[in-house]
């Protein structure tokens, strides 16, 4: 790997993966891994499922890529069934490569249609890789702090009048951009009440509603999105990983109230793989097999035995702190009773078991986000090695 630049924050482990299939990877040597990150997050059907290895490889065979002026019939295919499991009636697609543009490209139909100087986030989203969504610069965003907000008796029932709240300038705000859930990789979930107040406030102010589904997104949390355990209604949904199984290919739903704002004041955007057919093709097998093969509910299952024997595993060991999850995204957090090395020293044991596991540069936690299409002897496998390692740590 010395001619590749490896600059993403993880250390590579392991350098001569040869192929995979299902919840497991391959190594030049026949050792398998159960991936429990799922790559990086994108794979929900699993590694090289086969409805979706046919729809690439028959969408391969015909046309990859469109140009200017010309489509294919599997673009509007792939629009029409996300507009579908979010009820866009009248909405419209346009799908990208990566969740890092998607989510830019919301926020730049945002500042296209408002002429209101703020976004506002979570100041623990991280939203993207690039541009304002990524930088979050203070002369166009609000970054609200809920962490306050969790701890506070009178949650249930918010007060708008509550000081935490009132910091908020709903007046100069144009859009509040929502990550349901991932918390830059630390799941926290933010109260419901508050993310109502919040998205009610943003509305009378004449606002727009992003939410972010990277990585809640396609049935991560047991429903389709992550957003959809809050009783709210968006403009815009942005969402990746997931959505084409492994293929990069990423979408903005626009709602119609949106769209004709956009309209309205010309609203542009223009890459050159925009719309193009191989990853439509991806998009729209995943949504057909995820329907089929009942796959939201099997996360919902599934995710609710493994939340239950790290839970065990929490009550044996002290060094965990915290256990938090929705659906098969799920965070691991340790105790201040032990230091980082010891959970590195976790992390890279799990890894020679055959445990792929997500460990947070820095920070003493580890993320689960297996395919939803794991099953309970996988994840008895998986317990039962964190078991060994715990007691002798």
């Amino acid at each position: 790997m010395k001619n590749i630049l490896w600059n993403i924050g993880h250390e590579l482990k392991l350098k001569n993966i040869t192929h995979a299939m299902g919840c497991y990877i391959y190594d030049a040597e026949g050792k398998s891994y159960l991936d429990m990150e799922s790559g990086v997050w994108c794979t929900p059907l699993g590694h090289c499922h086969p409805e979706i290895v046919e729809a690439l490889t028959h969408q391969m065979k015909n046309i990859m890529h469109t140009g200017y002026c010309y489509a294919h019939p599997i673009i509007q295919e792939a629009a029409k069934s996300i507009l579908e499991i979010i009820g866009f009636q009248d909405g419209k697609c346009l799908f990208l490569t990566s969740g890092s543009e998607a989510v830019e490209v919301g926020v730049k139909a945002i500042k296209t249609i408002s002429s209101k100087p703020y976004l506002l986030t979570f100041s623990d989203s991280f939203l993207g890789s690039f541009g304002s969504s990524g930088a979050k610069p203070s002369g166009e965003w609000f970054l609200f702090d809920w962490s306050k907000c969790a701890v506070c008796p009178s949650m249930d029932n918010c007060d708008m009048e509550c000081p935490q709240f009132l910091s908020i300038p709903f007046e100069k705000i144009s859009g509040f951009v929502f990550e349901p859930g991932s918390s830059s990789g630390m799941v926290r979930f933010p109260p419901e009440s508050l993310i109502k107040h919040i998205v009610n406030t943003i509305k009378t102010n004449n606002g727009f509603i992003q939410i972010n589904e990277i990585t809640t997104g396609m049935g991560r949390t047991g429903k389709w999105f992550g957003y959809m355990h809050y009783d709210i209604t968006p403009d815009i949904i942005c969402m990746g990983k997931g959505l084409g199984n492994g293929y990069p290919i990423s979408a903005v739903a626009f709602n119609e109230n949106t769209l004709c704002k956009m309209e309205e004041k010309g609203f542009y955007h223009s890459q050159s793989h925009q719309n193009d057919p191989l990853g439509c093709a991806a998009a729209n097998a995943v949504i057909r097999t995820m329907k089929k093969e009942k796959t939201l509910e099997k996360c919902i299952s599934t995710g609710s035995y493994l939340m239950k024997k790290l839970m065990e595993l929490k009550n044996n060991y002290p060094i965990i702190q915290e256990i938090r999850g929705r659906g098969l995204i799920i965070a691991m957090e340790f105790s201040e009773k032990i230091d980082h090395d010891a959970v590195v020293s976790i992390y890279e044991q799990l890894l020679k078991k055959g445990f792929i596991i997500a460990k947070r540069p820095k920070l003493k936690a580890f993320r689960l986000d297996p395919p939803l299409v794991i099953e309970k002897r996988m994840i008895d496998d998986f317990v039962q090695a964190m078991d060994a390692i715990l007691s002798e740590s």
